[in-house]
């Protein structure tokens, strides 16, 4: 049975079975997604902390 076939006899477990590959899939990149926040949030506390000290000096 070629793909085709198979997308026409089972349209929707075809769909189910794109979404799992699809998730697993891009799971690498959920977790690369995640390690971006942390450090997007890290360097946001320490630009913060940067314009205090700055501040201060002033």
């Amino acid at each position: 049975m070629t793909d085709e076939d198979y997308k026409k006899l089972h349209p929707i477990l075809n769909e189910v079975t794109q979404t799992y590959v699809s998730l697993y899939t891009n799971r690498p990149n959920e977790k690369n997604r995640e390690q971006l926040i942390k450090l997007e949030a890290l360097l946001h506390e320490k630009l913060e902390q940067l314009k205090k000290a700055r501040d201060e000096k002033e």
